[in-house]
């Protein structure tokens, strides 16, 4: 036990050793005062997922009474309508659009109107009462912000890489359910002013993190772009856990703790990836999280029948908690087609997430008709429900299955505007036939990693810096796969992706 607690501590101390390492990196890279905020500046996400799970939260509002508590329910209602709308907006407009960090105007414009709209909605017209055709264009422009800041964030994360974006999507995840949780224990109005505060420091923070990443590498769409389908396979995986997500909160008619579960998910949700990449630092991806959503689905779907008082929070936690795990998994893979397919990420982002909004508020909808018809206390409706969405659960585990790679393009691979041929970028030729050399040889995939990068005539340096590895770890895989290849230098690892014999 003792060796093992060892072990586990050195394997702790070699991962915040090459965090720091990173760090000083950076610093000595970029030469400038403002390198001392890497990699906090990658936290900014982190205040955009707090403003979205606060701007639902009804204790950060100043309602006092019935009518207020309505008015509130009706700002979010529009709130979430807003927010599918935008995206749709932003999918349609993506081609003339582009990179969002070429559009600062843009940005800031969509930013402050969140911010404007969330204290005029919180300051005047819920506590006021204030006319519902007013309330609800407030609440539609308010989402406007977090639409733009979302997409930009993950053109962000596109930019980042695998193992850096994956910590820092878990880190930002226990940032926002601390600070979520800390603006509900304040008082009023700082609660709602720090609320309102957020998407502009968000914005500030990802403005600070484009000077870290190539955001010059974010495609432009060209003049006849290629005739690329949307991975649709990805997307309905989104669709099924946004509304097994709303409907987790079936047995908690009259509460109004589920935006707070919420919370409580995506920090349990960051937690688990951080344990996982300390833990199991060779085999650490989205995946494993998203294999882990799925028997949690079906754990929670199990209890609902059983869950009375307390236990049916328990059961909204897990069933969020799925959600945010697998939407991790959705948003890596994305992001690897973007970047593999060198496809613009804008238009991709913004379908998916209208997608899983839109589930999420269809799964409200029916989550509230229930509650009126007083079925959530029938036990034959909770077994049929459970029996539902163990399939729901199962259909998608076939979608998932039907993908004959995980790392594939999901369905995505383009075809000429004449021809059914399939068209592949330089990046996912290059990505191929990185993976075809790993399978021969016995490559592991944390090696694999580390031979796409040597081939891109990265160093050492680069690496510890892409992948959050020590200078020792890198040392010992470049050391494995000069072995397995029967190599001696970079050149010959090049040599050997270049000229593998793909038949």
């Amino acid at each position: 036990m003792n060796a093992l607690n060892r072990a586990s501590l050195g394997q702790a101390r070699a991962f915040m050793r090459s965090m720091v390492e990173g760090l000083a990196a950076e610093q000595s890279a970029e030469q400038s005062s403002s390198a001392l905020l890497f990699p906090l500046r990658f936290l900014g996400s982190s205040l955009l997922i707090a403003w979205l799970c606060c701007t639902h939260i009804v204790g950060v509002f100043p309602v006092t009474g019935a009518t207020h508590l309505e008015a509130r329910n009706f700002t979010d209602l529009f709130m979430r309508t807003g927010d599918i709308g935008a995206f749709v907006l932003l999918a349609m407009a993506a081609p003339r659009i582009g990179s969002l960090a070429k559009r600062p105007a843009l940005m800031w414009t969509g930013v402050c109107a969140s911010a404007g709209g969330t204290a005029l909605c919180g300051f005047a017209l819920i506590p006021h009462g204030g006319p519902p055709p007013l309330l609800a264009c407030t609440a539609v422009l308010t989402a406007v912000g977090g639409a733009l800041l979302f997409c930009l964030w993950a053109q962000i994360l596109t930019r980042m890489g695998g193992t850096r974006a994956i910590v820092s999507f878990a880190l930002s995840c226990i940032a926002a359910m601390a600070a979520s949780l800390l603006i509900c224990a304040l008082r009023q109005p700082w609660a709602l002013v720090i609320t309102c505060l957020l998407p502009l420091a968000s914005m500030m923070c990802a403005r600070a993190s484009m000077r870290l990443v190539d955001m010059s590498a974010e495609p432009a769409w060209p003049d006849q772009p290629r005739a690329h389908r949307l991975p649709w396979k990805l997307i309905a995986l989104m669709v099924l856990a946004g509304f097994m997500s709303a409907m987790s909160g079936l047995l908690l008619s009259g509460q109004t703790g589920g935006a707070v579960h919420r919370v409580i998910a995506t920090g349990l949700a960051g937690l688990g990836f951080l344990v996982a990449a300390l833990v199991w630092r060779e085999r650490c991806d989205a995946r494993m999280m998203a294999r882990a959503a799925l028997p949690l689905a079906v754990i929670g779907l199990a209890a609902l029948p059983l869950a009375q008082g307390q236990a049916g929070a328990l059961v909204s936690v897990a069933g969020k908690l799925a959600y945010v795990w697998l939407t991790l998994f959705v948003l890596m893979m994305l992001s690897g087609i973007a970047q593999r397919s060198e496809l613009p990420t804008l238009r991709l982002f913004a379908v998916a997430r209208a997608c899983s909004e839109g589930a999420i508020l269809a799964g409200i909808v029916a989550r509230n008709a229930i509650w009126r018809q007083g079925l959530h206390l029938d036990q034959t409706f909770l077994l049929t429900f459970m029996a539902a969405g163990t399939l729901g659960v199962l259909a998608g585990v076939l979608i998932w299955k039907s993908e004959r790679a995980v790392n594939g393009d999901w369905g995505t691979a383009g075809s000429g505007p004449h021809a059914k041929l399939m068209l592949e970028s330089r990046k996912a030729a290059y990505q191929r036939r990185c993976q075809l050399l790993a399978r021969r040889f016995g490559l592991t995939e944390r090696e694999t990693e580390v031979l796409a990068l040597l081939g891109r005539q990265q160093s050492r340096t680069q690496i510890e810096r892409a992948l959050h590895l020590s200078e020792n770890t890198v040392k010992t895989h470049v050391r494995h796969i000069y072995r397995k290849l029967g190599v001696n230098s970079k050149s010959q690892v090049v040599a050997m992706i270049e000229g593998i014999d793909e038949t």
